[in-house]
């Protein structure tokens, strides 16, 4: 419902949230870590906490004692130990579209493919200790040989693939069906038939949540919140409310209109016109006080929880983490109002913001105002669909409180 014709007054507060590594806005349904390989020597047995909306944090001990190199932990490697741990209702799989580390939350369940393998030799055939990898289409499924399994002449063995993404597939086997030896990674021995003996399809997950956090240092060093290159404490929410901030500046950023002239042999000359155009809007943040991890947040550096220091970027370090925010004002009605006759909320989201700490000085007899440049843009999603630098919106007053704005940070 609209709520139009009304007078805004002050703000009451404004949070921000970095996106994904690949630039998209983080849901529950898809929070995205690292791809390819990395170093998480110094983590294992270290902590995570995840906490949807305003719900209690879940914090869980993550151990990658399993894996065969922890200097050079996988995607499925990082997927069974997170899964492991056994967060409620949080699944982790590989993103089909990136190759990323994905999790996401919900009711949803993994496809599952039960494959028999027929000894057709007369000799003994063993499957060594490995994960072995099924792929069916673009989707992997995985299952984890821990120990040495030895199948006689004309014996046979079970067992279960689990697909890495959750919710259903559009190809699967059939039943009865065989898999080609080269199908699986590492390969099976030769010798070996493996037929699809069952197939179960995945459910979508279902949620109604409207915020993911996946904080610590383990989050950051697992890409979440693009912790690899810019640091940071993961996928954390920072937010302002309570009267913590001074003013929110909204410049659009416009390109001016041309015209474009061609002059004759005669001096006549032929115009074009081209409008104004708008590009996106640069909005200015001031705060009441210094919150370095919301420098770290917007501009990167390197921050150091443990001994309190803080190294903003340096210059040869052009890119900067890119994150969405979004602003909450109340507005009134005419006449005469009080503060907390508040007849609705207008909600600005910047979806794509890129930006830095503006100048601080330090005055005699004067208070400190904290200052962020930000630069809103246009956004594409992980569809490839656009949408403009900013929304907005407004809220019944039951909304916003339906929102729990204040409860959303992790103590």
């Amino acid at each position: 419902m609209v709520i139009n014709r009304k007078e805004r007054f002050a703000t009451e507060g404004i949070r921000f949230q970095r996106h994904n590594p690949d630039g998209t806005i983080p849901t529950p349904l898809r929070f995205l870590g690292f791809a390819n390989r990395i170093d998480l020597s110094k983590f294992n047995n270290a902590q995570m906490i995840i906490k949807v909306d305003s719900e209690r944090a879940e914090t869980k001990t993550i151990t990658f004692a399993g894996v065969s190199d922890i200097t050079r932990i996988t995607v499925n490697e990082a997927v069974n130990a997170l899964n492991a741990a056994g967060f409620t209702d949080i699944k982790f799989s590989v993103d089909s579209k990136t190759g990323r580390l994905k999790g996401s939350y919900g009711a949803g369940s993994f496809a599952e493919i039960e494959i028999t393998f027929e000894n057709d030799s007369n000799a003994p055939l063993t499957i060594a200790i490995g994960n072995y990898l099924l792929m069916v289409g673009d989707v992997p499924f995985n299952c984890i040989v821990s120990s040495p399994i030895t199948i006689a002449g004309a014996g046979t063995r079970s067992l279960t693939f689990v697909s890495s993404i959750v919710g259903t597939i559009d190809e699967l086997p059939e039943a009865n069906e065989i898999i080609d030896n080269v199908s699986f990674q590492p390969t099976i021995p030769n010798g070996l038939i493996a037929t699809v003996t069952s197939v179960i399809d995945g459910e979508n997950p279902k949620t109604g949540a409207k915020k993911i956090q996946i904080i610590g240092q383990l989050a950051a060093a697992l890409d979440f919140g693009q912790g690899i290159k810019h640091g940071g404490n993961g996928l954390e929410i920072i937010s302002f409310f309570d009267d913590e901030t001074i003013s929110i500046g909204l410049p659009k950023d416009i390109k001016e209109k041309e015209e474009i002239d061609q002059e004759g042999a005669k001096g006549t000359i032929t115009r074009m016109l081209i409008g104004a155009s708008l590009q996106g809007i640069s909005p200015v943040v001031t705060l009441k006080e210094k919150d370095y991890y919301l420098i770290e947040l917007i501009q990167g550096g390197k921050l150091n929880r443990e001994e309190g220091t803080y190294d903003p970027p340096l210059s040869d370090e052009t890119e900067s983490p890119s994150f969405y925010a979004e602003m909450f004002s109340p507005v009134y009605s005419k006449g005469s109002n009080k503060i907390n006759d508040v007849a609705g909320y207008e909600k600005l989201l910047f979806r794509s913001v890129i930006g830095k700490e503006g100048d601080v000085p330090a005055e005699a007899k004067a208070w400190a105002q904290y200052a962020f440049n930000l630069n809103a843009t246009e956004y594409t999603d992980e569809t490839g669909k656009k949408f403009t630098a900013w929304q907005e919106g407004t809220l019944t007053p039951e909304e916003f409180d339906a929102l729990k704005v204040k409860e959303i940070k992790v103590a």
